[in-house]
């Protein structure tokens, strides 16, 4: 039997933008408490949009058709980045994000549809993000960090004209995510 892949669909993070955050994020990485985080490399910034889990092998080019499907139907779209949060609070962060602003909800219904379309139930509402760290352990208390770090936190745009079907790799040091096939938005050039 051959072992599940660990999937998602993500929208493929901007160079020019991963450039600037990850000069900010050199910074942060080292002030407490934000030092007892698990900082996730800037190559590996992305925008999830579903989050898959396990998947036969077998079963890629299915889902890889069921997506392409969803994606030639939504058009490109552009999105406003910036500010920090936690998940669940700052207080007892588990996750440190960079914001992403949907005003329009594009990205919100992108995600839904893609969900619906693979099956995937989530009991959480979409909200766009990037990770930057994860707690380590036990959640930290990141409420007068947040503040201070966010005055430096670089605004952007995100241009979502693509998306991607990805595989999560674990294990032997930082996770590693390998892009098994990309899709275009609404004929996006």
């Amino acid at each position: 039997m051959t072992e599940p892949w660990r999937c998602f669909v993500a929208v493929p993070f901007d160079d020019s933008l991963r450039s600037v955050l990850a000069r900010s994020v050199v910074g942060w990485r080292l002030q407490p408490p934000a030092d007892e985080l698990r900082w996730a490399e800037s190559d590996a910034w992305h925008l999830t949009l579903v989050f898959l889990g396990p998947v036969d092998p077998d079963d890629i080019s299915r889902v890889a058709a069921e997506i392409g499907g969803v994606a030639v139907a939504h058009p490109p779209t552009e999105v406003t980045t910036g500010r920090l949060g936690a998940f669940h609070r700052p207080g007892s962060a588990r996750v440190l994000w960079y914001g992403v602003h949907d005003p329009n909800n594009s990205l919100s219904a992108l995600a839904g549809e893609l969900a619906s379309a693979l099956g995937v139930e989530s009991e959480e509402a979409y909200r766009p993000h990037v990770t930057l760290a994860r707690a380590r352990r036990r959640p930290v208390d990141l409420r007068g960090w947040i503040e201070g770090a966010a005055v430096s936190a670089p605004a952007g745009r995100l241009t979502v004209d693509r998306i991607a079907l990805m595989r999560s790799h674990l294990g032997g040091g930082p996770v590693r995510y390998e892009t098994l096939q990309t899709f275009k938005l609404g004929g996006a050039s």
